[in-house]
């Protein structure tokens, strides 16, 4: 999809392009923004800006490294953005009493799922903020660490030891939902359980 996202703008057809663009990639970004600012009603406004400056940045894009990449570059820098106005506004601790809820469906398994992602989500806001955006770049986006670290303008090196910082650090606040005896009893291990951040 991305070849023919990149020939519809190479034939100038702005318009389609981010069309497209939108059709492939708003809901791994919804996600991607979700989880760096912690509320699904922010997460939609920054997605909408993120493309609102991909159609104003479109004609900057020079074909290197994927379009892919481009916008979630673009949607980290929007997401950035609006965690140091929100913290300024709010304090850095007021964002993790803003959650905005969803029901999930009832019974013992519903429970657990729902409690497991409360914890997640928890682990994930009280990374540092350089560790959780280069966790959610490598895990949720899927980028390679070489892209993590051009979209965070660091050294693969560094993307590297954010990474694995922000994954132990999980691992540590994830602990007790990891060592469930449940949990044993499924197969399922800690690299499993982080991978899915």
């Amino acid at each position: 999809m991305e070849q023919q996202i990149l020939s519809t703008l190479r034939d100038g057809n702005r318009k389609r392009a981010l069309e497209l663009m939108a059709r492939t990639w708003w809901a791994q970004l919804g996600r991607f923004c979700t989880a760096m600012v912690g509320s699904p009603t922010e997460a939609e406004e920054l997605l909408q800006e993120t493309f609102v400056i991909a159609w104003q940045e479109m004609d900057s894009y020079r074909g290197e490294g994927s379009l892919r990449a481009w916008l979630y570059g673009i949607a980290h820098r929007v997401c950035a953005s609006h965690l140091r106005r929100r913290d300024r506004r709010r304090g850095l601790l007021a964002r993790f009493f803003a959650r905005e809820e969803t029901p999930e469906p009832s019974g013992e398994d519903a429970a657990r799922k729902n409690e497991e992602r409360m914890l997640l989500e928890k682990a994930l806001s009280e990374l540092k903020p350089q560790w959780r955006e280069a966790v959610l770049l490598y895990y949720q986006g899927q980028f390679s660490m070489q892209q993590v670290a051009e979209m965070l303008s660091i050294s693969p090196e560094n993307a590297r030891k954010r990474v694995s910082l922000g994954v132990g650090a999980l691992r540590k606040s994830l602990h007790p939902v990891l060592m469930r005896p449940d949990r044993e009893k499924g197969g399922r291990d800690e690299d499993e359980s982080t991978q899915s951040v």
